[in-house]
């Protein structure tokens, strides 16, 4: 089965979108929608351009990019052969006004890419705003659920048997809720924070975001005292 161009990216917006509902971050749902379309054997050259820009433009929202990942991204996106592309429009895949688009997102996510600062960390992971942000957002949104903190546990499982960081950054953050709404944070979360210590082996965060987190986590102790 050949691809035609909106078909494609609707497919893979989809993908991605089911993917963070199986609690995957933002970067590992990218990943695995972009492995679920692509394929070196079938893929076409307009199925593969598609995808590196689609994907690149799901990137680029991201804080940070990996320096390999960054790298490749930018050398397949240099590749795509524009004047091969045409093609495709005889074959009714595309037509010129996609053909156009799809230039332009080519050149325009080029230039993000290029801009975009570089990570230290290889795993696909969720970042640290990222995380305060859903934490954030669950209570904004399902503050009056009696099993909010079991639901957010639950979505960033995977990330704390493989990141050492993340268990601070969201136990931080349920706490600073709860401090908020004046519930009791259970003992669990309080003794996970009474060592101040975050694990930055893997380079994670930033020496910004390490220091924030370590501020907030101070904060939170304070309260409780």
């Amino acid at each position: 089965m050949s691809w035609n161009y909106s078909e494609l990216i609707e497919s893979f917006v989809e993908e991605y979108e089911e993917y963070k509902l199986e609690y995957q971050s933002p970067n590992e749902a990218v990943a695995r929608a972009f492995e679920e379309h692509y394929s070196e054997k079938n893929s076409d050259d307009m199925e593969k351009a598609v995808l590196m820009v689609i994907s690149a433009e799901f990137k680029v929202k991201q804080p940070r990019i990996y320096k390999n990942t960054k790298e490749n991204y930018i050398k397949d996106l240099e590749l795509i052969d524009f004047q091969k592309l045409k093609d495709f429009i005889q074959k009714g895949q595309l037509n010129e006004k996609e053909y156009e688009e799809l230039y332009l997102r080519r050149n325009k996510v080029l230039q993000e890419l290029e801009k975009m600062t570089v990570d230290l960390c290889p795993k696909a992971r969720w970042f640290y705003d990222e995380i305060v942000d859903i934490v954030n957002r669950y209570f904004s949104e399902k503050e009056n659920e009696n099993n909010i903190i079991e639901i957010i546990l639950k979505n960033f499982e995977r990330e704390f048997r493989y990141k050492a960081c993340a268990k601070k950054i969201v136990y931080t953050t349920i706490a600073e809720n709860l401090i908020r709404i004046d519930e009791t944070i259970p003992p669990y979360i309080i003794s996970e924070l009474e060592d101040r210590y975050v694990d930055n082996s893997q380079y994670e965060l930033t020496e910004k975001e390490e220091r924030e987190l370590l501020r907030r986590i101070d904060e939170v102790l304070k309260e409780v005292s």
